[in-house]
C-alpha cells in the first residue's frame, strides 16, 4: 500500500484540484465509458388552426342600403397553418350556401366573396378552391388573411343565418 502525503493550504486556488488529483489516486485510474444513441423523430404533419369564434356579419346599423346589389361586412379570419413536409401542399376552402338553425337555403353561396392576404374578391359557388399552394416547410406557424363579404339583392328574409368554411390543407402527391 502507498502511502501519499500532501500539503495543500486551503485558501489556495489549487485546494479542489489537488483533493482531486488524490482521490483519483487513491481509486485508480479505471475509467468507463458508454455512449448511446438518441433518435429525434418530427413527423411530417400538415396543420391547420384558426379560431373558434363563429364569422359574423352584422347588417344592423347600414341595413338597408341606399341601393341593392350591396356587399357588406368585411369579416377577416386569420387562418394558420404549419407544415414540416418537403413537397408541395395545398390549403383549400369551402364555403357554404347560408342556411338558417334548421338548414334551409336563405342566401346562396354565390352571394359570398372572399379574398386571401388583401388580394382580389373572388365569389364563392360552393365547392372547393385552392386559396393557397406551397413547397416545403413553414418553419413555425404562417398566417393567412381571410376576409369575407356578402353582396344582399334586397329579397333576403329577416332572420339569424350560419355561414360555413371549411378549410383543408392537404399535400400533392405525384
Amino acid at each position: 500500500m502507498t502511502k501519499l502525503a500532501a500539503t495543500v493550504h486551503p485558501a489556495s486556488g489549487h485546494f479542489l484540484a489537488a483533493a482531486v488529483a488524490i482521490l483519483f489516486l487513491c481509486a485508480g485510474t479505471a475509467v468507463g465509458q458508454a455512449t448511446w444513441p438518441v433518435e429525434v423523430l418530427i413527423p411530417e404533419a400538415l396543420s391547420v388552426r384558426a379560431p373558434e369564434d363563429a364569422i359574423q356579419f352584422d347588417f344592423s346599423e347600414s341595413y338597408p342600403p341606399l341601393e341593392f346589389l350591396a356587399r357588406y361586412s368585411r369579416v377577416t379570419l386569420p387562418l394558420q397553418l404549419h407544415s414540416s413536409l418537403e413537397g408541395v401542399w395545398t390549403v383549400s376552402l369551402e364555403i357554404s350556401d347560408i342556411t338558417d338553425d334548421s338548414g334551409t337555403r336563405l342566401i346562396p353561396a354565390s352571394q359570398v366573396y372572399y379574398r386571401v392576404n388583401g388580394g382580389n374578391w373572388l365569389q364563392a359557388d360552393g365547392f372547393a378552391a385552392v386559396i393557397h399552394t406551397q413547397s416545403g416547410p413553414t418553419f413555425g406557424w404562417f398566417e393567412l388573411s381571410i376576409e369575407f363579404a356578402v353582396e344582399l339583392n334586397g329579397t333576403e328574409q329577416a332572420g339569424d343565418y350560419r355561414l360555413e368554411t371549411i378549410f383543408t390543407a392537404q399535400s400533392e402527391t405525384f
